[in-house]
């Protein structure tokens, strides 16, 4: 018997029911996507006694998936953070004295099926410390709500609805992805990250 991943056909999943043709289809398309794919399913699943949506594709992990839609571009500017300023300070302090450097990684958004919703993350750092959201990111994020916690910034939201809207706006105005088609992703079933 041969093993197919399911973080494969969640991917074929995607392609097939998000519409990356315009943010306006894109939005309510990923807000469905987000519902089947990414949360987990409700347990007990004795209290349903309908089949999960088959006829609309393939089988959806019930533990659910993790998403990453990541610009295509980076954004940081180094002219942004060689600025004096209070933010870089505090970076230059929090790397051990060493300039902010920007990060050549394609910034992007996390999205996380959990018990409780789908949590947003966005990191302003990669892995090696250098900055993925530069001052102007991240200002724009602090004016709409959002709270940084040890360089990411995270928000848990209750549905695909609510969170694909987020999405939309965040990477419209804080990752300046101009068209849905620009994107790319990556997609992890929960059940095979172990």
């Amino acid at each position: 018997m041969s093993e197919i991943s399911l973080s494969h056909v969640l991917s074929r999943t995607f392609e097939d029911r998000v519409d990356l043709g315009s943010w306006a289809r894109f939005t309510p398309s990923l807000a469905r996507f987000l519902e089947q794919a990414c949360l987990p399913a409700p347990r007990p699943a004795t209290q349903r006694a309908e089949a999960p949506d088959s006829a609309a594709g393939p089988v959806i992990d019930p533990s659910g998936a993790t998403l990453l839609l990541t610009a295509p571009t980076p954004i940081v500017k180094v002219e942004e953070l060689t600025q004096e300023g209070r933010w870089s300070r505090l970076l230059s302090r929090l790397t051990r004295g060493a300039p902010p450097v920007p990060s050549p990684d394609l910034p992007g958004v996390v999205l996380m099926g959990r018990e409780e919703g789908i949590e947003v993350s966005l990191p302003g750092l990669d892995a090696r410390g250098r900055v993925l959201l530069g001052p102007t990111e991240r200002g724009i994020l602090d004016r709409i709500g959002w709270q940084e916690t040890g360089h990411v910034f995270t928000r848990l939201l209750p549905d695909g609805d609510e969170t694909a809207e987020m999405v939309t706006r965040i990477l419209i105005e804080v990752l300046e992805v101009a068209h849905p088609a620009d994107l790319d992703y990556l997609l992890r079933a929960h059940s095979d990250v172990s």
